[in-house]
């Protein structure tokens, strides 16, 4: 196993996966392997892979807060299959809710009255991240009058948008050492009246392990995660009317803003917004600036069919740097015979692929959440296929905000239609950008005010 280990980390992945698989027929430990099985698949932008083996280690694995962790890794990699529907997704989330059926709450205390409401949010961590850019207005932007806001954070790890959020919150607390249920204790005995999980079923679900002993009177979800966790210690989930349109695989009750989310870039985006040019691409170039993870077979068909109809150029660029990922993307290119294609590897310094890119072929069934609002906010169009489950939504229901539904399509030949006729005028796809509202899309304190409120009326 430490051979395997030693392989993943010299960025040999395959090697690494024909190791553990031999190494499965005499594992004790089985479930470890299905772990590093899976850390083999993601260095491989394989997510049926990951799910397999998140779902191999849950199973086998023989301790319960583990267990939980695999389930949580499994329910998070399913989302990025085009064969998921509302009975499969609801099924898995009641076999995760199931084990948390011998959990114990702790005992409540004695409810003291406040001047300001008691509102806590939790994360894996509080480093700048795509979700950051969606609910740091919440964190900074309150009225310190009505409300306490507290941030917990399940890592030591800091940056500058660390310190940002520490030096505007009423507390800031590593819990980093603490068992989850010393963190709950810690959290309940703050006199938390709300508390706010941003972080679902991603990092294996740590947040969720958390609430689960109910150390708030009342606990949600979302910002953080676009779906719902099938947790029955969650009271609710934070969406808006699109993004929850189709609410039945909800086990929350659905906290419905005007408005799911509201971006707020950071210096190096607005730095990178004022430096953008606006040259046309000649030939038309397209992209996809999401995490390969997201670009199903699915999606790579409708990108080869729509090359085919126009002859254009496409950009690829991963959110991870690892040379193998970019390997096995441009192997799956060429095995779907796609042609004229630029394949790149995740870099901070990625701002200019938008003065490349004409528009954006946003990925399916799982579609980009802050690159779909980063791509608008650069001025950069970007057209999106909108299913029914909600993370199938969420760029659409991006788009929608932004003023521009004419860019959202709700099957695959209208979005190849879409995209070779977008491709073929550019002046109606002049247009659209010019319809782009990014006042609306940036328009936090809108959505500060409005979340606030409705946490008044709970």
């Amino acid at each position: 196993m430490e051979l395997a280990r030693k392989l993943l980390d010299e960025g040999r992945p395959r090697e690494a996966l024909e190791r553990l698989k031999k190494l499965l027929a005499t594992a004790q430990d089985e479930w470890r392997i299905h772990e590093l099985i899976g850390s083999a698949f993601h260095d491989l932008c394989d997510a049926d892979g990951i799910a397999q083996a998140s779902f191999s280690a849950a199973m086998t694995d023989k301790y319960l807060r583990s267990q939980r962790a695999h389930f949580s890794n499994y329910l998070f990699a399913l989302h990025y299959l085009p064969q998921l529907d509302a009975p499969t997704l609801i099924h898995e989330l009641k076999i995760y809710n199931s084990l948390y059926r011998e959990q114990i709450e702790l005992t409540k205390t004695l409810r003291i009255t406040h001047c300001a409401l008691r509102i806590a949010f939790l994360s894996p961590n509080f480093c700048d991240s795509s979700a950051a850019r969606f609910y740091e207005a919440l964190l900074t932007d309150y009225d310190r009058e009505k409300f306490s806001v507290t941030a917990w954070s399940l890592s030591s790890e800091e940056d500058l948008f660390t310190k940002k959020i520490r030096s505007n919150v009423d507390g800031y607390f590593d819990i980093a050492e603490m068992s989850f249920e010393e963190a709950a204790i810690k959290i309940r005995d703050a006199g938390t009246d709300i508390l706010i999980d941003l972080g679902g079923h991603t990092e294996g679900g740590a947040t969720l392990q958390i609430l689960s002993y109910r150390p708030a009177r009342v606990q949600m979800t979302g910002i953080g995660y676009f779906d719902s966790t099938g947790a029955n210690f969650i009271d609710y989930f934070i969406g808006d009317e699109f993004l929850t349109a189709h609410d039945e695989i909800f086990t929350e009750k659905i906290l419905r803003l005007e408005n799911a989310f509201a971006f707020r870039p950071n210096e190096k985006m607005v730095q990178g917004k004022r430096e953008k040019g606006n040259g046309k691409s000649f030939p038309f170039t397209f992209g996809s600036l999401n995490n390969f993870m997201k670009l199903s077979d699915d999606y790579l068909s409708a990108v080869k069919e729509i090359l085919d109809v126009f002859d254009a150029k496409i950009i690829f660029r991963d959110t991870t740097p690892l040379k193998s990922r970019q390997v096995a993307l441009i192997e799956r290119l060429n095995s779907f015979g796609i042609k004229n294609f630029d394949v790149r590897r995740g870099s901070d310094d990625f701002f200019t692929d938008y003065s490349e890119i004409d528009l954006i072929l946003d990925a399916f069934p799982y579609p980009g959440g802050m690159m779909t609002a980063l791509a608008l906010y650069m001025g950069v169009p970007v057209l999106s296929l909108c299913g029914n489950l909600p993370h199938t939504r969420t760029g659409a229901d991006i788009l929608r905000i932004s003023g521009v539904e004419e860019l959202i399509v709700t099957n695959l030949d209208a979005y190849i239609k879409k995209a070779v006729d977008l491709a073929s005028n550019r002046a109606k796809l002049a247009a659209l950008t010019g319809k782009i509202s990014i006042d609306k899309l940036t328009d936090t304190k809108s959505f500060v005010d409005d979340f606030y409120s409705r946490l008044e009326a709970i």
